[in-house]
């Protein structure tokens, strides 16, 4: 079958591989990919792509021309959004043939209740969730009868695994994604880093870039170097190449979401994922969380849990090496589960 993925953001290209390699493990189906053309950088898996054609965020008339001439010229039969609460996803859907199947990937479920998913609605066979979690309690936000599956996108293709030296002991516990402190909760780490004593073999490995103009990256960073006694802390001014962000992604021993329940993004984050928690289960990988996510079966036995109450250095001085874990055939995030599970749903019959 001849499946297209549609993505008109310039981000979110982090939950294409997977589905690239879902539909590919079938080599009968064929995979063509319509995207921003600010991702054509950031996407070097083409061998596994059949044809692209990249647009712009926002169309005008001859573009959904163009898009519609591609699908045709292809004979695509199903269409997933990458990001489907975009306003150019409900003007292409106006136009476009009703033969076809559509699927979208709602990033944050509470965009259910908007009024541009309940025009969405008549267009759309099925949407996707990034865990499952997000299910129970879905009905909250979304009404209508199409049907929402999870859908786990934590495969990524192969990098280059870069020569780095390890100390004996070391614990590497990384934070992923720029130092933005409305994404994580920068604050209560500090507040224990500047009042405890980090061991120092436990190395806090900021995976992101610092310094950058329109937030605040660079204070945050100089309030901990400030108090880095042991030498703990690793940082980067600037965008981290894929090879590097994936070289320490292999060799770390946790990862530290830095969500909690008394910041503004717990409840962001209970309608949506942090894209630490795919990194984690892509590379089996344990969290360190708040408490608040030892609810949710997919991090119970996946993470070391804390209260907001304790002190977070103590628990980080308590750390040990964790055991290797791999996903094996039979867990529920091997490859071989997860690319029949999306097959199913996207290339079996659904009915409205």
């Amino acid at each position: 079958m001849n499946v297209a993925l549609i993505e008109f953001n310039n981000f979110h290209d982090e939950c294409i591989y997977s589905q690239v390699a879902y539909i590919k493990s079938n080599t009968n189906n064929k995979v063509f990919l319509v995207c921003n053309y600010r991702l054509k950088d950031r996407i070097d898996y083409w061998d596994l792509i059949d044809d692209v054609l990249f647009v712009r965020s926002k169309q005008w008339g001859v573009g959904y021309v163009k898009i519609l001439n591609f699908l045709r010229k292809n004979a695509v039969e199903r269409c997933v959004f990458n990001s489907v609460h975009h306003p150019s996803v409900l003007n292409l859907l106006r136009v476009a043939s009703r033969k076809r199947k559509y699927f979208g990937l709602m990033h944050d479920r509470s965009n259910f209740a908007s009024k541009l998913t309940r025009r969405l609605n008549k267009y759309m066979s099925a949407y996707f969730v990034l865990n499952d979690y997000l299910l129970p309690g879905i009905e909250t936000y979304h009404q209508s009868p199409v049907p929402v599956s999870s859908l786990y996108t934590i495969y990524y293709q192969q990098y280059k695994m870069l020569d780095m030296e390890k100390g004996e002991n070391e614990i590497w516990v990384l934070i992923p994604g720029k130092m933005q402190n409305f994404r994580r909760d920068y604050a209560t780490l500090l507040n224990s880093f500047v009042k405890g004593d980090l061991n120092p073999n436990i190395k806090l490995i900021f995976l992101g870039q610092s310094i950058f103009m329109r937030d605040h990256g660079q204070d945050i960073r100089k309030d901990f170097e400030q108090h880095d006694k042991n030498n703990n802390c690793i940082f980067w001014d600037a965008f981290i190449d894929k090879d590097t962000f994936h070289t320490y992604l292999s060799m770390a021993d946790y990862l530290l979401p830095l969500i909690h329940t008394n910041h503004q993004t717990q409840i962001e984050y209970q309608n949506k994922i942090s894209g630490t928690f795919n990194l984690a289960l892509g590379y089996d990988k344990p969290m360190i969380m708040d408490a608040f996510f030892a609810r949710f079966n997919d991090f119970k036995s996946n993470a070391v849990f804390y209260t907001i109450k304790d002190d977070l250095v103590t628990e980080l001085n308590s750390l040990k090496t964790p055991d290797a874990a791999k996903k094996g055939e039979g867990s529920k995030w091997s490859f071989e589960k997860l690319s029949k599970k999306y097959l199913d749903f996207v290339l079996g019959k659904i009915e409205k």
